[in-house]
């Protein structure tokens, strides 16, 4: 029998708009590591919710089909009977945690599954340990990154050790070695005890050639199924930005060799010395941060801090979860006040936070991105026209009657950023911009983000995403525990093979997608010397 079986199975929310899943039928064998792919608002959460029972049962709506999970269906069972057998990761940690301590949280579902109280303190214990956030035990959830509360949310579900695991973009907020550490974890726990797992993900080039089954979504409607050799040629064409970033450089050097990780792309690789492309210098610094400290609490959030975001640049700005690059952005933009130290610059700031719900403070979308101009003082006729164009540029303009609350992850991430751009900001920080964005967007993001820059805007990224900062990014701004470790170094420290190394780097040794797409082609050209 199917661990997840559904049948032309029909959904559309409450709101009243198209169908979030448009006759999907699917079977998920037992023990099987199924990957699901899809633009931003596509219908893989709403997919995954399905499977938990959520809609309709909580997201209300109109539902018709049959979804059965782990023998249960949804229909005739309600998701807390469901969650006995199957474990759902959201897309938004910070919507999954109810209690105020880490280990309170993990140990929480355990209690609601009727587990014997002498069993719960271990086993909390032994999962937090295995993704890595056995340091948070005590910690208030509240008061955690966004990565961190992403690994306490993961920890909750995987304690529960149902036999399916439903996962939403679960390293969307990790670092690039927390990251490693989950997607090997998941992976054993599907290959050694059989739990069957079904995982959406943008960032794909640690997954990919680890799956079973690939699943492409567009529309709401399945639109391939098969392994991801199969899937990696079928969207080289297609949607490429699907894709990992070593197969997608392939693909767009015209290799018919389709490498799915960086190992394979390395035997592949042309013996060619990398041709690095020159950064170019440091602008004036828009915004000047000078040994700054701050604490909250028991936490030192920043020690001694010193750096800069240069005008005309993008600076991506990197670190482990909890390495204090949120409370830097928020003290440069003047959200929070240093304890100590200073912070030099002027003009607007604009911070887009990594949660975007938190930017949702009005009605509709449309009067969202309004909001920021009314507080500038921008008058009502001029209001309606930068408005339009700014959700014209994210891909909203049809959404702009609809709530913020209504949307996908990736289409209120975009909201979160349009709200916060149409200020024209002279320093924009965004706070894991790419969290719910697919490739597509990703790259859509970027040549917003250089155009803003070559209009002079210093522009900052703080990312565990090293695969989109290697594509955006002039420079880089590195933090651990709280201080610098580089400011304003060479965007190739991405390519340098260190921890922040992005996939093409690992690979190639270069820092983005064109870089590597030019190293390919020369190789292939004939010699002339």
């Amino acid at each position: 029998m199917a661990t997840l079986s559904l049948r032309d199975v029909h959904y559309s929310y409450p709101d009243g708009g198209g169908a979030a899943l448009d006759g999907v039928t699917l079977e998920v064998e037992p023990g099987q590591l199924v990957l699901l792919l899809g633009a931003s608002g596509c219908g893989k959460s709403t997919l995954l919710r399905a499977a938990l029972g959520l809609v309709p049962h909580f997201h209300g709506g109109r539902l018709s089909g049959r979804v059965v999970t782990a023998g249960l269906d949804t229909r005739e069972h309600r998701p807390g009977a469901i969650a006995h057998r199957a474990g759902l990761v959201f897309q938004d940690p910070e919507a999954q945690l109810v209690m105020r301590r880490g280990d309170h949280e993990v140990a929480f579902g355990l209690q609601n599954l009727g587990c014997p109280p002498a069993e719960i303190a271990p086993r909390v214990a032994r999962t937090l340990e295995s993704v890595a956030a056995a340091h948070l035990a005590s910690r208030d959830t509240g008061r955690l990154s966004g990565g961190e509360q992403q690994r306490i949310a993961i920890a909750s579900v995987l304690a529960m050790g149902q036999r399916l695991l439903l996962l939403d973009e679960p390293t969307s907020q990790l670092d690039p070695q927390a990251a490693e550490r989950l997607l090997a974890l998941v992976t054993q726990i599907n290959r050694r005890h059989g739990v069957t797992v079904v995982m959406a993900e943008h960032r794909t080039g640690r997954v990919f050639a680890q799956a079973d089954r690939v699943l492409v979504m567009d529309a709401g409607r399945l639109t391939f199924d098969g392994t991801p050799g199969e899937a990696a040629r079928h969207l080289a064409g297609s949607a490429p930005w699907l894709l990992p970033p070593v197969t997608q450089a392939f693909a767009a050097a015209g290799s018919s060799d389709l490498p799915l990780t960086a190992c394979d792309a390395r035997t592949l690789a042309p013996a060619t010395p990398r041709r690095d492309v020159p950064d170019g210098m440091p602008g004036a610094p828009a915004v000047a941060i000078e040994n700054v400290h701050k604490r909250f609490a028991e936490i030192r959030a920043l020690c001694g801090v010193s750096a800069g975001f240069g005008a005309g640049e993008i600076t991506a700005l990197l670190g482990a979860n909890g390495a204090g690059k949120t409370t830097l952005a928020q003290i440069a933009c003047g959200l929070l006040k240093p304890d100590s130290g200073q912070v030099r610059g002027a003009g607007v700031r604009g911070y887009v936070c990594q949660n975007p719900a938190h930017h949702a403070l009005r009605e509709t979308v449309a009067d969202e991105v309004a909001y920021a101009l009314e507080n500038l003082g921008v008058p009502a006729g001029q209001r309606t026209t930068r408005v339009r164009a700014e959700l014209e540029r994210f891909g909203l303009e049809q959404m702009a009657g609809r709530h913020p609350r209504d949307l996908s992850g990736g289409e209120r991430q975009r909201l979160a950023v349009a709200s916060v751009t149409v200020m024209r900001p002279s320093l924009l920080l965004l706070d894991e911009p790419t969290r719910g964005l697919d490739g597509l967007r990703k790259l859509e993001l970027a040549e917003l983000l250089r155009r803003l820059a070559g209009d002079g805007a210093a522009v900052g990224v703080i990312t565990n995403d090293a695969d989109f900062a290697g594509e955006v990014a002039t420079r880089v701004t590195t933090m651990d525990g709280g201080r610098v470790l580089a400011d304003q170094a060479s965007r190739h420290l991405l390519a340098g093979g260190g921890p922040f190394t992005c996939q093409l780097g690992l690979a190639l040794g270069c820092a983005s997608l064109d870089d590597a797409v030019s190293l390919l082609t020369a190789a292939r050209e004939p010699s002339h010397v």
